[in-house]
């Protein structure tokens, strides 16, 4: 791949996105590329979680807009071209939700427009002091929501917060991203990456293969608002599924052998 990094430790796989001299901005050659990553994990077995940071000083900063021009959907009409590219980069964060592995976004700089999508399309964001947060859409005079913004933010922060970043468009800073839930824990910049791995193999070790995948699916399922009942049904069946692995079998033996000893017969 000419603009991401790939790398696998042990069940965590770590995406780095690399154009460090643009901010990690999102070219069309890095959206192929990442439209093809997340298909590509569907049946990438051992790798569990996915840490996704950026190289340099950015994590991400959305468009590259000083991109060379190129056409999206060759032979095509330029209103025709350009809505196909906004259906193409809008669909990467359905892909992100799609991938079975959960998300952590290890954030080291500006995460602003396409980038701040990427980051609330994660399962779980940590910051450096050196986060900065926008939805800058709306500074380019565009709409304030793109490629997911208006569906994930919310969901985080509240509607209030997502109204205010959404239409104003101004930076957030790592404190205020963590007082409003956009940040789960600031870490300084040389353990970011360790904390960002050390949660997904916490993630790993704790969860059988299948439980985790279900995990997230169920998670995808409830955060859109389906009802109590069609949850119950989804956990019902996911259940099933995972008690009968070898890896529930193993961990019930493990979970007994643990118990103290005055509860091990109960």
């Amino acid at each position: 791949m000419e603009t991401l990094l790939f790398e696998r430790l042990g069940p965590v796989g770590i995406l780095t996105l690399s154009r460090p001299e643009r901010l990690n901005a999102i070219d069309h050659t890095m959206l192929r590329e990442l439209r093809q990553f997340f298909d590509d994990r569907h049946r990438d077995y051992p790798c569990r979680v996915i840490v996704v940071t950026g190289s340099g000083r950015g994590f991400c900063a959305g468009l590259d807009l000083k991109a060379e021009p190129a056409q999206w959907q060759p032979g095509a009409g330029p209103v025709q071209d350009l809505y196909t590219f906004q259906e193409d980069i809008a669909d990467l964060v359905v892909k992100m939700r799609r991938c079975p592995q959960p998300l952590v976004a290890a954030v080291n700089g500006p995460a602003t427009g396409g980038g701040l999508s990427i980051a609330v399309a994660s399962d779980v964001r940590l910051g450096t002091p050196e986060a900065r947060f926008a939805c800058s859409y709306v500074n380019l005079g565009l709409s304030g929501c793109d490629v997911g913004s208006s569906y994930h933010l919310p969901k985080i922060v509240g509607s209030a917060c997502a109204a205010d970043m959404i239409y104003s468009g101004r930076i957030v800073d790592a404190a205020e991203a963590k007082e409003i839930g956009l940040l789960t824990r600031i870490v300084p910049r040389e353990e970011l990456l360790p904390a960002a791995i050390a949660m997904a193999n916490e993630w790993a070790r704790r969860s059988s293969p299948l439980g985790l995948r279900l995990a997230k699916e169920v998670l995808n399922e409830t955060v859109t608002g389906i009802s109590l009942e069609n949850a119950l049904k989804l956990e019902n069946r996911n259940q099933a599924l995972a008690s009968q692995t070898a890896d529930a079998t193993e961990a019930r033996h493990a979970w007994f052998e643990k118990r103290d000893p005055q509860w091990r017969d109960a």
